[in-house]
This record gives C-alpha cells, structure tokens and sequence, in this order.
C-alpha cells in the first residue's frame, strides 16, 4: 500500500499537471462544459478511458484525458504503487472566474484503499490553494462516480 507521503505527492504532482499547459487538456474541458450546461467535469482516472460518457463523442478532449491518465500511471510508479493501490482518484476542474478557456482550477482527489483521502485544489497558475481534505464532497464525488 502506498504511503500517505507519497500518495501527498502524486496528488499535488498530477493536479499541477492537469493545470499546466502540458496536459493538453485545456481549452476542451471548459469548452465542453460550457456546451453542456454544466459548471465542472469530473474525471475518473482509475478507468481506463477517463473522458466522462457525456464528452466521449469529443476527440480532443478525449484523446488529453487519456493522455493525462498515461501521465497519472507514470507519476504512480514513479512513488511505487499503481492505479490498483487506489480506492478513488478524481479531477474536478472548473472555470478560474474572469479567466478563458485555458485558465482552470483543479481539485485532485487521490484515496489508497486504507486511508483517508489526499487533496489538492490547483489554479492554472500553479497556485495550491488548498491541500486540506474535504469527506462532505469526497462522498459526494465517490457517489458521482460509482
């Protein structure tokens, strides 16, 4: 099982990831939401196809998300564990207010399968602005999800 130490930092690596320019992610995560009516999109890393069903239809989303979740895999073995080790691994991203398509703000959720979540809320940026676990919306999340 990996240690909470190191399940902190694949949380806060894959977060700045998802918000960088590298991820290729950006702008189709916020321009699908806008399309769809919705306010965020949820990203299920443990599947092996993370684009949510209602985007699936969205190639270069598509195509990023799994790109992103190679890049999650990568970032996992590098700290010694694997997608297997995990209970729950999300992506919330949402719009940065007053900011275009290519500003967004994440908030990765990683859980082991014996521990308590791990979290961190990232702007595009780069900025941490919380590490701090919230278990209201990890159910919330979870039940989304499952």
């Amino acid at each position: 099982m990996p240690r909470r130490k190191r399940l902190r930092s694949v949380c806060h690596s894959i977060a700045h990831h998802a918000v960088s320019g590298l991820s290729c992610v950006h702008p189709h995560v916020m321009r699908a939401c806008r399309n769809a009516g919705v306010s965020c999109m949820q990203v299920n890393l443990l599947l092996a196809d993370p684009c949510p069903l209602q985007f699936a239809e969205i190639e270069p989303l598509r195509s990023s998300l799994k790109s992103l979740r190679e890049k999650f895999e990568t970032i996992l073995a590098s700290e010694g564990f694997s997608v297997s080790d995990l209970s729950l691994a999300t992506l919330c991203f949402t719009p940065d207010p007053g900011k275009d398509d290519y500003c967004t703000v994440c908030h990765a959720t990683l859980q082991s399968k014996d521990q308590e979540p791990v979290e961190y809320i990232v702007n595009y940026l780069g900025q941490t602005l919380s590490a701090q676990p919230v278990p209201e919306l990890v159910r919330y999340v979870a039940g989304r999800i499952a």
